[in-house]
């Protein structure tokens, strides 16, 4: 029972390629499109430009020398330092002195290490977080040594 006229199915001029259908294959002729043609409406390249050089090609050789990043390390540690200070205040610390010596150990060696991402210019933020690691490891060693 069919409502509409059918229309004879017309048989391909050449048989199918056995890989037609297959998955990944494609029905792209490249005799009729030739390799790396422009897409149609694209306007042509033009020739011979070269592209401006980034912010980071002009960089002047050399990094930063330590006296000029060092303050920027003392606040990135210094507030991990602070952070850990209002922790033993409110946890309530039992020995003061120890706990003086768990807070400036891992503060002096977070500056010093905080130095060589500084010279290679890493952002302030960047260091808090940087800082926020080494600090914290360093920090419950020595609570978990000096008590």
């Amino acid at each position: 029972m069919s409502y509409g006229r059918t229309v004879p199915r017309e048989e391909p001029d050449e048989p199918p390629f056995p890989w037609q259908g297959a998955p990944g294959y494609s029905g792209f002729d490249p005799d009729r499109f030739p390799p790396h043609a422009p897409m149609p409406g694209a306007p042509p390249y033009p020739a011979g430009t070269e592209p401006e050089r980034g912010p980071v090609a002009n960089r002047t050789p050399g990094a930063p020398s330590v006296p000029a990043v060092l303050p920027r390390c003392l606040v990135a540690a210094g507030l991990w330092v602070l952070v850990a200070l209002v922790l033993a205040v409110v946890t309530g610390v039992v020995s003061w002195p120890l706990r003086a010596a768990a807070l400036a150990l891992p503060f002096v060696i977070t500056t010093a290490v905080l130095v060589v991402p500084a010279r290679r210019g890493a952002r302030p933020g960047m260091l808090v977080l940087v800082a926020f690691a080494i600090f914290w490891v360093l920090h419950a060693v020595a609570v978990a040594l000096l008590g």
